[in-house]
């Protein structure tokens, strides 16, 4: 039987230290991420994942009891990679609130609409009525943040007369279903649109949206 893959380099207790524990785990949910956009998930396999990482199955298995909690780790992962850059530019910017939400949008669309996003989306979607705990976590982190974003442009123009924001949460989830709504449910179809045609939507949303909340 061919020995085990080797994990990383270990420190005389045999243990892994630390930053090399991370680095170890950061190219695990990397390679996973790979293997599940391309194969999907049911073809995705627990061994081959730990085959390709060059990881122990015990090591796998001991960091995530099966596939599905594979998956949340790597979806995890993308949220934070996708929103926590949005999020601190909404906080930083000082634009106005028209050039505000247009950066969002912008940023929104650029980040969920790529190849990678929309597998993952695909796969989410097909496997929530399975694992409704990774689609409560889906929504939680990653509906959640989109609307946080959203909501931190909004809370600073909320004392400008120009507007009537009203409920902000509310007024958020309309902003993000002007923008997302449409365009998210063709891309899980399969049907993408060019960045021309996103521009054009962006933009309509965002004017849309501000007719809406004139004073």
């Amino acid at each position: 039987m061919p020995a085990e893959p080797t994990e990383e380099r270990r420190p005389r207790g045999g243990r892994p230290t630390r930053a090399a524990a991370a680095e170890r785990d950061e190219r695990l949910l990397e390679i996973a991420a790979a293997m599940f956009m391309e194969q999907g998930f049911e073809a995705t396999a627990m061994d081959r994942v730990a085959e390709a990482a060059g990881v122990g199955k015990a090591t796998l298995y001991a960091r995530y009891q099966d596939k599905a909690a594979l998956f949340a780790a790597v979806l995890r992962r993308r949220i934070m990679e996708v929103y926590e850059p949005l999020e601190i530019e909404a906080a930083s910017t000082g634009d106005d609130l028209a050039c505000g939400l247009q950066r969002v949008a912008d940023g929104l669309l650029g980040k969920m609409f790529t190849p990678g996003a929309v597998a993952l989306g695909r796969i989410l979607s097909a496997q929530a009525p399975n694992f409704p705990d990774l689609a409560e976590m889906a929504v939680r982190e990653g509906y959640g943040r989109q609307a946080g974003i959203v909501e931190a442009v909004l809370r600073r123009h909320g004392g400008d007369p120009r507007y009537r924001l009203g409920d902000i949460p509310l007024a958020a989830d309309m902003f993000l279903a002007l923008v997302l709504g449409r365009a998210s449910r063709l891309a899980l179809l399969g049907v993408t649109l060019d960045r021309e045609q996103l521009a054009q939507r962006t933009r309509a949303a965002v004017a849309f949206f501000l007719r809406g909340v004139a004073a």
